[in-house]
């Protein structure tokens, strides 16, 4: 298996490509396609993954991660960590991290719609949620501290939507334990902006993650190609990451089967990440060389 390594940056696959096939069968493709580090924690043909209510999760998925060679360096965490959920399922999952010995918890914030793309939520309601989320998230930022593990939220319209938005919800958590995962392509799919652009107003020091997501077309257009072949600028990204310090990880989140609207079949996804993976090696050496 290639070491999926360039320089200090860590390149990772999410498991999400393959969410209508089992877990063992994405980890299998991920290893296969020559990653080494991986993120996690959808369910996977409609089973959870880490199932919440199995003593014998951590084991397994420890025996799985070491029979394909991979290493967990994100757990998606959203509704775990969610407001009005019990702050007993937010310590549940930063155990589940511990043990497992995965540094970051990847959420959503508030969403921004009734009905995308036309239907955004009247700013009294947003304002009130985001209140909610606010209030929550001080007590999740009390627990990544406890754990030593840090929070990312990333873009996702409403109180995440760009990156001026979510410095102004980071800093009203006010934890250093609660940061930014950075998503250029859900920048481009839900605001129609360039992310290039948009990630200058973060500093670097702020983004603990970057998940490595194209996106083609006008804004709400469903397109999402192997990362370095959409609209996304991502030698520009990626050498303001790496000029800032950043040591990663970038994962590989989603990507277009070959026919639209087509759920992929899994050697299909296999050659997909196949595909992003050597392009964006080639964009991180590119970028560490100028």
């Amino acid at each position: 298996m290639t070491d999926s390594t360039t320089a200090k940056i860590k390149l990772a696959c999410m498991t999400l490509p393959y969410m209508k096939y089992p877990l063992e069968r994405a980890l299998q493709g991920i290893s296969e396609a020559g990653y080494r580090y991986i993120a996690f924690g959808l369910p996977h043909a409609g089973a959870e993954a880490p199932d919440e209510q199995d003593p014998e999760a951590v084991h397994t998925l420890r025996r799985l991660f070491d029979r394909y060679g991979v290493e967990p360096v994100m757990l998606v965490s959203t509704n775990q960590l969610a407001p009005g959920q019990p702050i007993e399922r937010a310590q549940k999952r930063f155990e589940t991290a511990k043990a497992l010995g995965i540094p970051e918890l990847l959420c959503l914030g508030v969403w921004g719609y009734r009905a995308f793309p036309h239907e955004p939520l009247p700013a009294d309601e947003l304002q009130q949620l985001n209140a909610a989320f606010i209030e929550k998230y001080r007590e999740v930022a009390k627990l990544a501290e406890q754990y030593n593990i840090v929070v990312t939220l990333k873009p996702h319209t409403g109180n995440t939507a760009t990156a001026a938005i979510i410095a102004e919800t980071i800093a009203a958590i006010g934890s250093p334990y609660v940061r930014v995962c950075y998503d250029p392509g859900n920048v481009h799919f839900y605001e129609g902006i360039d992310p290039a652009k948009d990630m200058e107003l973060l500093p670097v020091s702020q983004i603990t993650s970057f998940i490595a997501k194209d996106h083609q077309g006008e804004r709400a257009e469903n397109r999402f190609p192997i990362p370095g072949r959409g609209d996304v600028n991502f030698p520009s990204m990626l050498g303001q990451l790496i000029r800032g310090g950043f040591e990663g990880p970038v994962v590989v989140e989603r990507l277009d089967g070959p026919v639209p609207g087509e759920q992929p079949t899994p050697e299909q996804i296999d050659g997909l990440i196949r595909e992003a993976r050597e392009e964006l090696e080639s964009l991180i050496a590119a970028a560490q060389s100028t």
